[in-house]
């Protein structure tokens, strides 16, 4: 009794230790692109959304679930990366029944939630107003009741499998490759077990739903993924295989690795390298041994692999950030570690290996909170607006997308600054509309590199010299990805004589 009252506290703090490490600081980085774009499009109504993210590069869901949070609570930053933490958390808890289920051993159980709790990439990912974390609940979900299937086949869970399936395709596209590893797990022990073909043969006829729901939005998936997006490039072998390093560097030691020391560094390399040549040394001793798929806890190997395999063939074509699209199998990279540690050594080496994994994330996690700032950080180019404006002042940002991160901020700030004026979609329209307007006296024109199409920027002094404008100031913020231009003209029939 008093050991299963031990168990017990330590996951309830395991749980209180996840709340708290998501909650904490939650409003310290900025809000980058595509938080502000979700939280853009989510302001929309149910048939917008669905229309704005047909032309964009994911499905609807996440953006629907979030304008039903921000109507019930609000869409302060706060409130919004909450809905983050909360799908985490609940996330956390499909994860321990999945435990549950595959493997035996109430330390090993514990092992693993303490690394997802501890995961400085998922505390990273909670802090996101984006749909990572609701594919993360969904795939979870879906795999739980697959795994309760194969095990115990009954319709309910067959049910509820299709249901949550189906959320995840309509959430994120990477959600297929977890339903591609669960075929591919189902079918080998269908074509493996003759005593429990019978049983597992109605099983298919769930994806098979999931896959009939999901056909309304096929073609547009098609042709968003024949169109794809300007900005992501096809890639080397050798670029794959940094990225896919990379991969490791950021589930222990966060996003932010690279902007640590040497240090830190070369520790990422040969955290990389070990994990990477475990996991295969400890699936090659499985093989060798004629002993895959005979333990339930080798489902993840294929919830792993799979995934990762088709995220390397679709990134030669198209790179992708690997910890962000592949954050939904984190929980299975956790569960291999743990359960092949126990699996070939003792079980104190076990213990050993998963607190040092642990102790890395708790590393990563203070690299985490020693940065506070995300891609497209505006706050400091707000801030100079603010104490440089006049009160007729006019703005432009160039591409008029990023100006959707000053209309977030005049509508939850006391303090605004002038609202981005769109003359066009593209610096040339812009300019052309300038040309023929007579409104413009004071102008602030905030240029971001980060634009594929910022060959113009440099010129844009004397263009606007052309229009009649004379420069007043300058200023350079260097953000990540690219430099921010800002700059003031004041046009010449309004400026008053010396």
């Amino acid at each position: 009794m008093k050991l299963v009252n031990y168990k017990n506290v330590l996951l309830l703090l395991l749980f209180v230790s996840a709340v708290a490490l998501r909650v904490y600081d939650i409003d310290a980085k900025n809000m980058w692109f595509d938080e502000i774009y979700s939280w853009k499009i989510s302001n929309g109504s149910i048939v917008k959304i669905i229309s704005e993210s047909a032309g964009d590069i994911h499905p609807p869901l996440f953006y629907i679930v979030l304008k039903a949070w921000t109507f019930i609570f609000s869409d302060s930053v706060v409130s919004m990366r909450m809905l983050s933490v909360m799908l985490s958390i609940i996330s956390m808890f499909v994860l321990h029944i999945i435990t549950k289920k595959l493997l035996s051993n109430e330390i090993q159980r514990l092992l693993v939630l303490l690394l997802f709790a501890l995961s400085p990439l998922n505390i990273f990912y909670s802090q996101e107003v984006r749909m990572l974390n609701l594919n993360l609940l969904l795939t979870l979900t879906s795999v739980y009741f697959f795994i309760r299937y194969v095990s115990t086949p009954r319709g309910i869970f067959g049910a509820l499998y299709c249901i949550a399936a189906t959320l995840s395709l309509y959430t994120h596209y990477f959600a297929l490759f977890i339903l591609f590893a669960q075929l591919l797990y189902a079918g080998l022990i269908y074509l493996n077990d003759r005593n429990f073909r019978e049983r597992l043969r109605p099983f298919f006829k769930y994806p098979a739903f999931a896959f009939a729901m999901f056909i309304p939005w096929l073609p547009i998936m098609v042709g968003q993924a024949i169109k794809g997006q300007p900005w992501r490039k096809t890639q080397s072998v050798q670029q794959v295989s940094v990225e896919v390093f990379n991969y490791f560097k950021d589930v222990f030691l966060s996003p932010y690795f690279t902007y640590e020391s040497m240090t830190v560094m070369y520790l990422s390399h040969l955290i990389s390298i070990l994990t990477i040549l475990f996991l295969l040394l400890c699936i090659i001793r499985i093989f060798n041994a004629g002993r895959f798929l005979i333990e339930p806890a080798d489902v993840s190997i294929l919830l792993f692999f799979i995934p990762l395999i088709f995220a390397i063939v679709v990134s030669f074509r198209q790179s992708i950030v690997y910890s962000r699209y592949l954050s939904i199998i984190i929980p299975y990279l956790f569960i291999l570690l743990v359960y092949f540690s126990f699996r070939f050594y003792k079980q104190r080496t076990a213990i050993v290996i998963s607190l040092l994994l642990a102790s890395i994330s708790f590393l990563g996690i203070m690299i985490n909170y020693g940065n506070d700032f995300k891609n497209n950080d505006y706050r400091k180019i707000i801030s100079y607006i603010s104490a440089n404006k006049s009160e007729k002042d006019k703005l432009i940002v160039e591409p008029h997308f990023m100006g959707w991160a000053i209309d977030y901020h005049n509508m939850h700030s006391s303090s605004p600054i002038p609202k981005p004026n769109i003359l066009g979609w593209n610096i040339r329209m812009q300019l052309d509309s300038l040309s023929k307007s007579k409104e413009f006296d004071k102008l602030w024109f905030v240029l971001d590199y980060s634009s594929m199409d910022n060959s113009q920027y440099d010129y844009l002094a004397n263009n606007l010299a052309a229009l009649g404008y004379d420069e007043v100031s300058e200023k350079t913020f260097y953000l990540i990805p690219e430099k921010v231009k800002v700059h003031l003209f004041e046009s010449i029939k309004h400026k008053p004589n010396k």
